[in-house]
């Protein structure tokens, strides 16, 4: 042991006692330390092994597949190479029970990460996640929670749109940026809630309510980035799948990627791959929708159109039948009237003509009685006789002919009024439909020296002579000047647009 000397300060100093040596530190480096590491790691599993667990975080990058292996809350990172991956009979998901056979344990040192290398994968049941899950979605689906029949449309073109998802990630960017290229205008309503880790399904479900108690949104988009299952658990929390059933509002849910399916995409209005996706199908595209309606007003114009020319059309055919409505009009009218002149004159006749067949047939009695022998005379007496006796009889048949003759003269006087007044209901409407209506109301008819109706004033050329009718006779004129540029007189009404054509 060594002794130490120390220096003497005064008369005399004390002498001090020994110090104990210190010992010398031996360090080894990182480096080696990993070396040493790896060493054991691969003398410890020299050979291949299987091992059991739970897949989760699956994901493909460049062709080699990365996840994790679980169980009963410890979980060990691994790798399966391109190589080895397509050489899988199947794809694992996350929550599938597998064995995996290990070809090395590897410790990586620039993440300080142990990790796995798989050759082969099987399929060993399904993990305790997964098996939660389908009991869930089971119990769920049973309650109607997951039936198309109480999923609502979505509104063509929202005027709010509710957005609930954690603030500032790239899902709320994404959504953010899509809807601000489609309709720059909308007024978007945030509620920032946490979507991974403990107490996310409770914050995401008081987000629904919170959008549905303000009332303003006309949609809501439930949405984040993807993830691992654990990461996306959240999202199959049975408070944020009643939440999202009990919504007034429509909800679209953009969680995860293409291949994520959680229990509330299966609750939502609508599922969408990727929040980028939800934002897309929220509101149409602009320039699209403009171009719909363009489309849509072309063939309402198209159509319109058409119809406009069928009338006018069949206008021109009833041209050639109905030449000149008031001449066939006038003679239907004089018709009927001298039917009836004729149907008076002929009531009034019949009586008087009667009588003075009577009177005839008397005095031709009278001339005979002179010429008759008594016993021919006593005849005639009694027949006379007869004929008095029966005379009140006669009068009385005379009685009703007359009142015959009168009930029929007013028969057929109701039925000339009846007919007149249905010739006048019919002369307005044909005078409503005859172009001669419109020749009255100042417009004219020009025709070519051919005969030939003008609707064109590119049909002409100066020089040519045309014939102008109206409303009363024609008149015959020369064109000096034609402007074929000049537009036509828009009628005001579609009655002025029938009377036109």
């Amino acid at each position: 042991m060594s002794t130490q000397r120390g220096l003497n300060f005064g008369p005399r100093a004390a002498t001090a006692p020994a110090a104990a040596p210190k010992p010398v530190r031996r360090a080894v480096g990182v480096r080696r330390f990993v070396a040493h590491l790896r060493t054991g790691l691969a003398e410890l599993f020299a050979r291949r092994f299987w091992l059991e667990g739970e897949v989760s975080g699956y994901r493909v990058v460049r062709g080699h597949a990365y996840f994790a292996l679980k169980e009963d809350g410890e979980q060990v990172d691994a790798v399966i190479w391109a190589r080895d991956r397509q050489k899988l009979s199947f794809t694992p998901e996350d929550g599938s029970q597998v064995l995996a056979q290990v070809r090395k344990v590897d410790f990586y040192g620039p993440s300080g990460r142990l990790s796995l290398h798989v050759d082969a994968i099987e399929p060993q049941g399904v993990g305790a996640l997964q098996k939660a899950l389908e009991e869930r979605r089971e119990r769920l689906r049973a309650e109607g929670l997951f039936d198309e029949s109480r999923k609502r449309p979505l509104p063509l073109l929202p005027r709010v749109v509710g957005i609930a998802t954690a603030p500032g990630s790239a899902a709320l960017e994404d959504v953010l940026e899509i809807l601000e290229q489609r309709f720059a205008k909308r007024r978007m309503l945030i509620r920032p809630c946490r979507v991974q880790g403990r107490g996310a399904a409770e914050d995401i479900a008081a987000a629904i309510d919170d959008l549905n108690r303000d009332g303003s949104p006309d949609v809501i988009i439930v949405g984040r980035g993807g993830g691992s299952m654990e990461d996306l658990w959240c999202f199959n929390e049975e408070t944020v799948v009643r939440a999202i059933a009990r919504s007034r509002i429509p909800v679209i849910a953009g969680i995860g990627h293409e291949i994520d399916t959680t229990l509330a995409d299966f609750a939502a209005d609508l599922r969408c791959a990727t929040p980028t996706a939800a934002a897309q199908r929220c509101l149409p595209d602009r320039d699209e929708l403009e171009a719909r309606l363009a489309a849509a007003a072309e063939r309402l114009t198209g159509g319109f159109e058409s119809r406009l020319e069928l009338t006018r059309a069949r206008l021109r055919a009833c041209d050639a039948v109905l030449a000149d409505p008031r001449k066939i009009v006038s003679e239907r009218r004089l018709r009927l009237v001298g039917l009836g002149t004729r149907a008076r004159e002929a009531l009034r006749a019949l009586t008087p003509m009667r009588r003075t067949e009577m009177d005839a047939l008397a005095t031709r009695v009278r001339r005979t009685l002179v010429d008759l022998t008594p016993d021919r005379r006593r005849r005639l007496d009694r027949a006379t006789a007869g004929l008095r006796a029966r005379e009140p009889r006669t009068d009385l048949r005379r009685s009703g002919l007359e009142q015959l003759g009168r009930r029929l003269e007013s028969s057929m006087q109701a039925t000339v009024e009846r007919a007149r007044s249905g010739l006048a209901e019919r002369t307005s409407h044909v005078n409503a439909l005859s172009p001669l209506a419109v020749l009255s109301r100042g417009f004219s008819v020009a025709r070519t020296g051919a005969g030939e109706i003008v609707r064109d004033a590119a049909e002409l050329e100066v020089g040519d002579e045309l014939r102008i009718t109206f409303a009363r006779g024609t008149a015959t004129t020369r064109v000096k000047e034609v402007d074929a540029a000049a537009d036509a007189m828009k009628p005001s009404s579609a009655l002025d647009r029938e009377e036109e054509s």
